[in-house]
């Protein structure tokens, strides 16, 4: 009989817990990837989702809190957000309660109102871009996104999608026509360190309807692509009909065939993930 060994080329890991704290430690525990820390620090960057605080779908506050408390020990902490058409940053902080994570080591920033320089970009739709100064600095970059299905926009909002946030602008939207070049741009200027799925809760069908189902989950990793394609395939969507991430596989930015991408977590949490998240 022959055995064919899988090679894997990306691994993300599942922590399925009764809270957002002990599903984020089961998930790092589990975690076999390196994770990077890059040299002379400045400060870790921690990037929530957090569009628009009236609707379902942001990211828990407490899972933010678990992630600063786990990561304090890099080096001064800084939540960032920019201001969008529909609410300020600062609004948008203190309507989902980010403004109690604030403590001597955890400040919260407002990309919107920080210093901005001009940054060259990889070309796919910007060649230059007037971003946040403190972006460009050594840093440690986590990204804390939500999944959601956005049909009208990228078809799966993740961590890749998430990323459009950095962009101090207020008013992006006339960026919705070229998004996947947009993000292709901002990935490759802006990749995280690890990326942590928020699924304590997930949202089912529009969020303006604020229909949500408890799931308790958190995935992490250090791939983006991988993560959010594992994360579309949960929902029952292939990854490779996702535009931008098709486009982020072709260029060798992150792994999108599922079947390479290594699961870290019991078979029964992979099974319970699956049977959760399939709305």
């Amino acid at each position: 009989m022959l055995f064919v060994t899988m090679e894997y080329s990306a691994e993300i890991s599942i922590g399925l817990r009764r809270n957002p704290k002990e599903a984020l430690n089961a998930a790092l525990s589990k975690l076999t990837t390196t994770i990077e820390i890059p040299g002379n620090l400045v400060q870790v960057l921690i990037k929530p989702s957090i569009y628009d605080p009236s609707l379902v779908g942001n990211t828990e506050p407490e899972l933010v809190r678990a992630i600063s408390h786990t990561f304090d020990n890099l080096g001064p902490i800084s939540i960032i957000e920019s201001d969008n058409p529909i609410r300020t940053t600062n609004e948008a902080f203190e309507k989902v309660g980010y403004n109690n994570l604030v403590s001597d080591n955890v400040k919260l920033v407002n990309l919107s109102e920080v210093p901005r320089h001009s940054l060259k970009m990889s070309g796919h739709y910007f060649e230059t871009l007037e971003m946040p100064s403190l972006l460009s600095e050594p840093k440690f970059f986590v990204n804390v996104p939500t999944v959601k299905l956005e049909p009208e926009i990228c078809t799966v909002g993740g961590g890749i999608k998430n990323l459009f946030g950095l962009i101090p602008e207020r008013d992006k939207r006339h960026y919705h026509s070229q998004i996947d070049d947009v993000l292709l741009d901002l990935l490759i200027a802006f990749r995280p360190h690890l990326t942590i799925m928020d699924i304590t809760t997930m949202v089912i069908g529009d969020r303006e309807a604020g229909v949500t189902k408890d799931i308790g989950a958190v995935i992490v990793g250090t791939d983006p692509v991988a993560v959010d394609a594992f994360c579309a395939d949960l929902l029952g969507v292939d990854p490779m009909k996702i535009s931008h991430l098709k486009n982020t596989f072709e260029l060798g930015l992150g792994e999108i065939l599922v079947d390479r991408i290594r699961i870290s977590g019991t078979e029964a949490q992979r099974t319970k993930l699956f049977e959760l998240c399939r709305l």
